[in-house]
């Protein structure tokens, strides 16, 4: 009776020994000030330049709200969007981009380079770089945060940005949306015509009459999404319009 239970003290002790080294280590404590842990790394940003003469080379993106001596985060801008995004370990909703790394440079006006406040709950977009207002002490640049999770801009849609001082009208084949002057809509599985493309026809106002600014064919984007930016070309001060193909991000 004694040899039986001390085996069966024996194979408690084993399979209690076992189970302790299949629990996994408990979770580190935060070291306040200690950068984002790969559980929490921040946002995912895409940099895209518009109508910019010379783009921005070297963009690092700082917290305004960091404790002191975080770096600043580099931001890769291009003149087009892919599938390619910076992981930057932001918390706050203010950010400050500036010239260099050292968190000393938000404090300096000659490094800053634009400043952005981020939505609610943002994670993940694009920051597109636009010319500054040029009022003294403004900075260089300014940045229009877009939310491009697919909730908010879904698989064949057109994301409208009207950039321009003047309310605007697009007619796709015989549907017409418009857009205030500073306004971001989408335009959700548009109509279209033959070849699934839409006939486009867009008008800027100029008081109580309609001006024709374009026309063209707007093929579906399909699985694919595309933003449609309106601005006023700062030359001959006309309203105009380009368009930017863009993936739909998975993450």
């Amino acid at each position: 009776m004694k040899i039986c239970k001390l085996a069966f003290f024996a194979l408690a002790l084993i399979a209690g020994s076992a189970a302790h080294a299949q629990q996994p280590p408990p979770a580190p404590t935060p070291v306040p000030g200690a950068p984002p842990s790969a559980s929490d790394q921040g946002i995912r940003v895409r940099g895209l330049a518009f109508q910019l003469a010379a783009p921005p080379t070297d963009i690092y993106v700082h917290d305004a709200a960091a404790p002191p001596g975080i770096v600043g985060a580099k931001l890769d801008v291009k003149g087009y969007l892919n599938h390619e995004f910076s992981l930057l370990p932001i918390r706050g909703k203010n950010v400050v981009c500036t010239k260099s790394s050292d968190p000393a440079s938000i404090k300096d006006p000659a490094n800053i380079l634009a400043k952005a406040t981020l939505p609610d709950k943002f994670k993940n977009g694009i920051f597109m770089f636009l010319p500054g207002t040029g009022a003294p002490g403004a900075p260089m640049f300014r940045i229009l945060v877009v939310d491009d999770s697919t909730s908010a801009f879904p698989r064949g849609s057109f994301k409208v940005m009207n950039l321009s001082p003047v309310t605007v009208r697009i007619q796709l084949e015989k549907e017409t949306f418009e857009f205030k002057s500073g306004e971001m809509k989408l335009i959700e599985d548009p109509p279209v015509g033959e070849n699934q493309s839409s006939g486009m026809r867009a008008f800027s106002q100029a008081g109580s009459q309609w001006q024709k600014i374009g026309s063209g064919i707007w093929p579906h984007p399909g699985d694919k999404r595309v933003l449609q930016v309106l601005f006023e070309n700062p030359g001959t001060k006309q309203v105009e319009l380009r368009g930017i193909r863009d993936v739909a991000v998975t993450y």
